[in-house]
Parts: structure tokens; C-alpha cells; sequence
């Protein structure tokens, strides 16, 4: 071999060297990104096929004159260079690279993997461009021809495997992964995706994001942001689902390829932000109801007395003028009362709300705490002239259940119940209530059963968040006090729909006092 070729490839190994310390040494002054901003993808492969003077004239960074006026000299070589001589010196600056890129044991750059990414993608390109001429050739250094061809052989099998494992990655994640092009169109869809959204890969690949995008406008917001930045984590969106609803989803997005040549593409990575947002809305009702409990305990306190004095003027008068009222007189005492306790119910369940966190509790026998809230309701009704009426369905021995109970707090529980059973009775249907207590295992378990119009699916779903009422002029926070008041008294309460009959039950579990009284006093 000449002596200009050894020369130069000395040259070209020197500087294959110098170049990779130059761009990923984080200290140097060369300090650069080696695919985006000195040098883009196209440029890099120009240079890998021996267009070294057009790369020259690209380059405008004054941190790169150094490595410029390499360039530069060893241009002047190559130009002369048979087609084996330029290979092997490609191969050459291929093998000093991959040197680098082994002796970083503990730490490789991003860049210096992108290097050997392109150097690959590089080789297998050049069996397309150099093999005619490399076989016609006279010079040909068989030796040369089969070294290169044991290197594009390896070099394709490389990057076969870097893609079977890059796809493997992707599918088998455990994340949801969609890959967009800069239309937002989907190229590519994993598995965990159709779990998530319940879109096939078929169903999704070529169309857009946004025709599952419930606001239009904010998936390209968040790409936008994305593509400003590089990548975006966090974001949230809602999405439609195959069977119609709407997801909330967190979305993390990486924008890839985004160079002066290249369109943009993002990889949207998408979880579940289902449980994220319900816990985030209970914080917020918390907060809110913690701000309205302390309002609402003041003014009911204040309320409750005058209150108080309506009833009891009530009654005197009821006692003078029921005897020898007219039915119109009747009537309008009957519906004066009704609105004054409908008002006195709102007061206590405000009072109950305000003192949620303030429990006293004592050993209880649960029957007579029962049968003490049916008789005054039983009493309230009457006063009403409601056609309501209780059964009583009590086990063998119901009367020996003991638990530790605040019975202030413990009786607004029935009194809610009850009053939400006489609402969802049916016009011109006396209203039965059936109240069934018996154990099971170490807790008592009572049961409050109406024969009203049953619930429906939205209403069994919310049915406990604070201020949801289907009723006009409800406060929404019957129910939710009753579910704080048993989860208070290490209870737990159940409403559906009844099985055997039209109507609903409320299931109260409670433990029984040898469970309940270190638990709680702990």
C-alpha cells in the first residue's frame, strides 16, 4: 500500500479519535450534540460516504474549527483514493469509534450511541453504493471485499436485532405507547394501548389522535409543548374509549427527529388518571366540606333555637285548634309542620357535618338504639299524617348485640335512612320500612329495606359524594354523613337495589363490642 494511504489512515484514526473526545467530552469546549446541532443525519452519512468537502462547507461553529481543518486536509486524500482504499478507511474510522464507544464501561452518551447507530445504518448503505463498483474493479483486495462483506453481514444482523428488540420494548410495555407522525397520525400502537383505550392496532394505525380526543385543540397543545421543549410529562387529556367513555388519561410525550430536515414525531406514553382524578376531587370535597362544616355548625347552632320555639308553639297550637279545625285549618298545620321538620332536618344534618370528628362513645345495646329511632319516627310521621310502616325482621337474640356507638351521632343515621325511604316511595303507596338486625361473624349487621322506586345507575354510583341529591331542594349530604358516621364507628354501609322486591336497602355493618373497643379507643 502507498505510503499516502498508510499516512492517511493514520490520519483519519487520529482524527476519529479526537472527534469522538471532541463532542462528548462534557468539560471540552467542542462540547456538542453530535446529531442535532453541528451536524444533522444527512450530513453524517455524507461524510461516512466520502462527501468530506460538501460537509466542510456546513460547517459554521467556531467551537469546530479544529476539527473543520481536519476535515478539510484529509478531503485533499481522499479525492484521489481507489474505492478499496476509501472502504478501508472507513472501516478503519468505524473501528476506532466502536473502541471509544467499548471503553466507556461505566457510561455511555446518548450521543456516542447515536454515533454507532449511524455508523451502522452507514455501512449497510454503502453494500448499495459501492458494491458494482467494488466488484468491477481490477484493484479489488479480495481481502478488503471480504472483510467488508463480514462487516455489512454483522452490521445488518445488528441492527435487525436492535429493532426485534426496540419493537419488543414497545409492546411489551406495561405503559400504554402510541408513536405519532407530525400529523398526529398513529404509526404505531402496543398492546397495552388497546388494553387501556380498547382500539385495536388496526383500528388506529393511519388515523389521528384527535378522533379520539374529547377537546379538540388540546392534543396539539400538548405537542406543541412537547416539541418546544423535547419532551412533556404529566399532561392531561381525556380520551374516548371504544365503548364510549370518556378516560381520563396522564400523557408523557417525547418529540423525536426533530431537526431542520425532519418533520417532528412523538412518542405519547398514556396511563389510566382515573383514580389520580377521583382522589384529587375528594381532596378538594374534603377542603370544601371542611371550610362549609365549620360555617354551617355556627349558623345551624343559631338556627336551631328558633327553631326549636316554632315547634313547640306548633304544638300548643295544634293541641287549641285541631279539635275544631276545618279541614283547610288542618291542612295548613299539616303542611307547616312538614316544612319546619323538613328545615329541622337540614339544621341536624349541618350540626351532624360539623361534628363528624367529634365522637363520644359508649357501650350501646344496638336494639334499643334502633327501636328508639323507629318509635320517633314512628311519632314524626304520625304528627304528619304519612302513611308510613315499620317492620321489624330481628334475629334470635338481636337483643344481646353490644357495640361501642356515639348514640347522638348513630341515631342521625336512621333518621336519614328513614326519611330518604318516605321520599322514594310511590304515589298512593303506603310506605313500608323494614329494619332487620341479626350478627354475622364478629359485627352486627342491620338492614333498613324500602318498597320505593329503586335507584338507578348514576344515582348507586354517586350516591355518597357529598352534595349529589336527585331530590329538589336536597343538600346532597343525607347519605354521605350516614357513610362518615359508620366509617367513624369502624362500620361500613352498602346501598343497592332490592333482589327480592322493588325498592332499595341499606346494609350496616358495625363490630360488635369485644372487636370495635380497642380499635377505636386506640
Amino acid at each position: 500500500m502507498r505510503k499516502e494511504v498508510v499516512a492517511l489512515q493514520e490520519s483519519i484514526s487520529d482524527l476519529a479519535r479526537e472527534a469522538v473526545l471532541l463532542l462528548n467530552d462534557p468539560t471540552g469546549v467542542y462540547q456538542m450534540n453530535f446529531s442535532l446541532e453541528t451536524f444533522t443525519e444527512k450530513e453524517l452519512r455524507d461524510f461516512f460516504k466520502a462527501a468530506i468537502s460538501d460537509l466542510c462547507d456546513d460547517l459554521a461553529d467556531e467551537t469546530t474549527d479544529k476539527l473543520k481543518k481536519h476535515l478539510i486536509r484529509m478531503s485533499e486524500f481522499l479525492s484521489a483514493l481507489r474505492i478499496d482504499e476509501r472502504l478501508r478507511l472507513l472501516l478503519a474510522m468505524k473501528k476506532v469509534l466502536l473502541k471509544k464507544l467499548a471503553s466507556m464501561t461505566f457510561y455511555t452518551t446518548p450521543t456516542a450511541i447515536r454515533i454507532s447507530q449511524i455508523l451502522d445504518e452507514c455501512m449497510v448503505e454503502m453494500a448499495y453504493h459501492y458494491e458494482i463498483e467494488l466488484m468491477k474493479s481490477e484493484t479489488t483486495d479480495m481481502l478488503v471485499a471480504d472483510e467488508i462483506a463480514d462487516e455489512l453481514y454483522r452490521t445488518r444482523k445488528k441492527l435487525e436485532k436492535q429493532k426485534r428488540f426496540i419493537t419488543s420494548l414497545i409492546e411489551n410495555s406495561p405503559d400504554a405507547i402510541a408513536l405519532l407522525d407530525s400529523k398526529r397520525r398513529v404509526t404505531l400502537w402496543n398492546q397495552a394501548a388497546t388494553e387501556l383505550l380498547g382500539y385495536k392496532q388496526v383500528q388506529m394505525v393511519g388515523k389521528s389522535l384527535d378522533k379520539i380526543t374529547l377537546e379538540e385543540g388540546d392534543l396539539r397543545s400538548i405537542l406543541r409543548e412537547s416539541e418546544k421543549k423535547g419532551k412533556l410529562f404529566g399532561a392531561e387529556l381525556t380520551l374516548k374509549t371504544q365503548d364510549e367513555r370518556h378516560l381520563p388519561v396522564s400523557i408523557s410525550v417525547s418529540t423525536i427527529d426533530a431537526s431542520s430536515e425532519r418533520e417532528p414525531h412523538f412518542v405519547v406514553v398514556m396511563r389510566d388518571a382515573s383514580e389520580l382524578r377521583k382522589m384529587r376531587d375528594q381532596v378538594i370535597d374534603a377542603e370544601r366540606l371542611s371550610a362549609m362544616a365549620k360555617i354551617a355548625g355556627a349558623v345551624a347552632h343559631e338556627v336551631r333555637n328558633p327553631l326549636n320555639s316554632l315547634l313547640l308553639n306548633l304544638d300548643l297550637l295544634e293541641d287549641e285548634l285541631l279539635p275544631h279545625a276545618s279541614a283547610k285549618t288542618q291542612q295548613q298545620l299539616l303542611i307547616l309542620r312538614e316544612e319546619i321538620e323538613k328545615l329541622n332536618d337540614i339544621v341536624s344534618n349541618y350540626l351532624s357535618l360539623s361534628r363528624l370528628n367529634k365522637t363520644d362513645f359508649a357501650l350501646v345495646n344496638i336494639l334499643s338504639i334502633i327501636e328508639h329511632c323507629i318509635e320517633k319516627s314512628e311519632a314524626n310521621y304520625a304528627l304528619m299524617r304519612k302513611n308510613v310502616k315499620f317492620k321489624r325482621c330481628y334475629a334470635e337474640h338481636a337483643d344481646s348485640l353490644f357495640a361501642l356507638i356515639d348514640e347522638r351521632q348513630f341515631s342521625r343515621v336512621f333518621v336519614n335512612l328513614f326519611q330518604n325511604a318516605v321520599e322514594s316511595s310511590l304515589p298512593n303507596v303506603p310506605c313500608e320500612i323494614e329494619v332487620a338486625l341479626y350478627q354475622e361473624n364478629s359485627s352486627a349487621v342491620i338492614e333498613v329495606r324500602d318498597n320505593g322506586e329503586g335507584l338507578d345507575d348514576e344515582t348507586l354510583e354517586k350516591i355518597f359524594t357529598p352534595f349529589y341529591s336527585t331530590k329538589s331542594g336536597g343538600t346532597g349530604l343525607g347519605l354521605y354523613i350516614v357513610r362518615e358516621i359508620m366509617q367513624a364507628h369502624r362500620g361500613d354501609v352498602e346501598i343497592k337495589n332490592r333482589s327480592d322486591a322493588r325498592g332499595a336497602v341499606a346494609r350496616l355493618t358495625l363490630p360488635l363490642a369485644e372487636k370495635a373497643l380497642p380499635e377505636i379507643i386506640t
